[in-house]
């Protein structure tokens, strides 16, 4: 009979083995099951630590009430006592009378306070190792048969099976996690690379176009001023090539709005001083942004020579103001003369998204205002001059590469590059926002 039970209880155990999902469920229910078999008093399963010296409590059956409530702070040291015996030389120590033997006199207070004499400890060991120990107690010296033993290794080995099983879910469940996120990555990164594809393919067929109007055979104008066209195209787009890419760490500056509109105006003043030039300063005081200085300055520059091609007309003029609306600040070009800009058929450009990569305000302050931003384009005809013009030196220093060049850079800091939704291509006077989310 005694046998029928433990071969039971084996089949239990192994039944439970399987349906476990963690260790905790099968070491309370082998515990529960095995330690009446054996006659025990109580039991306990503990677990080895991470740095492989101190064996600490996880599971208990029938601990003694009045030390209950402190079994969590049980430490047993590596090769000291059965159990840290056990683990340190990985065989199954037995102790049938635990008062009969000095070596373990150390333990004999323990084993009054708790009320036993004999132990059986067996450790839990996986192909890595051990991983802790299953101790049963007795309160009178006990001498186990050999079945019993064996049903303590098998009850040892299902708790150690169960418990590398659960960590090897574990290990494979984080290591699909990181995959996951890696190939959402690997995609979002693809995303990014086809949109630059696309966007450095628009760029690229703008210069060619420019290009083969500025050296076609149908251009009035001399050798020498195709030339200086050619050369200013040639110049602004090496600065398109040179601009950092996302690998390239910006400068974090804080920048007052107004010095870089300061900076860019002063210089296309003493480039085209026939042509009226105002910038509006708004009264309130101005959040400061965090970004490239120099890479803002020169994008406004670039922006500034697009609009003085626009004011060169007898009636024309260049304006320059700051607005900030609901945590974004744009800094607006605008011109009255003719119109410069027309947007790309939407059958060009489809969806617009972002493409530039993080930078600080962005992250801190969302995304940008929920206007669909328009690609645009230059006319050529905006650029045309005849010779002796007074403002043939004011586009002669101005490309059709320009307007890529200052949309790759605002987007480069962050930004994006937005034309009045009211001024279109043959309006009479247009206006450039460059937009930034900024912090409060």
């Amino acid at each position: 009979m005694h046998e029928a039970r433990e071969l039971l209880a084996v089949r239990e155990v192994a039944h439970a083995f399987l349906l476990a999902e963690q260790p905790g469920d099968l070491q309370q229910f082998a515990l529960d099951r095995v330690t009446p078999l054996l006659g025990a008093q109580f039991s306990l399963v503990m677990q080895l630590s991470s740095d492989g010296e101190l064996l600490r409590p996880v599971a208990q059956h029938e601990w003694p009430a009045p030390y209950r409530a402190w079994i969590g702070a049980l430490r047993v040291r590596v090769g000291d006592g059965p159990s840290g015996i056990a683990v340190a030389e990985r065989r199954l120590v037995e102790v049938v009378d635990l008062f009969a033997q000095p070596e373990l006199e150390t333990w004999h207070e323990v084993a009054r306070e708790l009320g036993f004499r004999s132990i059986l400890a067996a450790p839990l060991e996986t192909a890595d190792g051990p991983i802790g120990a299953v101790a049963f107690y007795f309160a009178d010296p006990t001498q186990l048969s050999e079945d019993q033993r064996t049903l303590v290794r098998l009850v040892a080995d299902q708790l150690a099976a169960v418990t590398d099983k659960v960590r090897r879910v574990d290990a494979l469940r984080r290591a699909n996690a990181a995959l996951a996120d890696a190939n959402a990555q690997l995609e979002e990164q693809a995303r990014e690379w086809s949109q630059r594809a696309r966007q450095r393919a628009r760029q690229e067929q703008a210069m060619v176009e420019a290009l083969q109007r500025l050296t076609g055979p149908m251009d009035p104008r001399d050798v020498q001023d195709r030339l200086r066209a050619v050369r200013t195209l040639a110049e602004h787009a090496a600065r398109l090539l040179a601009l950092p890419g996302p690998a390239t760490p910006l400068r974090a500056d804080e920048v007052d709005p107004r010095t870089p509109l300061r900076t860019a105006l002063e210089r296309w003043r003493v480039r085209a001083p026939m042509l009226p030039m105002h910038l509006v300063e708004p009264t309130v005081l101005l959040p400061t942004m965090v970004t490239d200085a120099a890479l803002l300055t020169e994008a406004l520059e670039l922006t500034l020579g697009l609009a003085a091609c626009g004011a060169c007309t007898a009636d024309g003029e260049v304006l320059l103001a700051i607005r900030v609306e609901r945590g974004f600040l744009a800094l607006s070009v605008a011109w009255r003369g003719q119109p410069v800009l027309e947007p790309v058929p939407a059958t060009e450009t489809g969806h617009v998204a972002w493409s530039g990569p993080e930078h600080p305000n962005r992250a801190a302050s969302g995304q940008l205002p929920p206007d669909s931003p328009r690609i645009l384009q230059v006319r050529p005809e905006a650029l045309e001059w005849a010779a002796g013009s007074p403002y043939a030196t004011v586009k002669q220093a101005v490309a059709t590469i320009d307007l890529p060049l200052v949309r790759a850079m605002v987007q480069r800091l962050g930004g994006d590059l937005r034309l009045d939704a009211e001024a279109g291509p043959d309006a009479g006077s247009q206006e450039i926002r460059l937009v930034f989310p900024i912090t409060a």
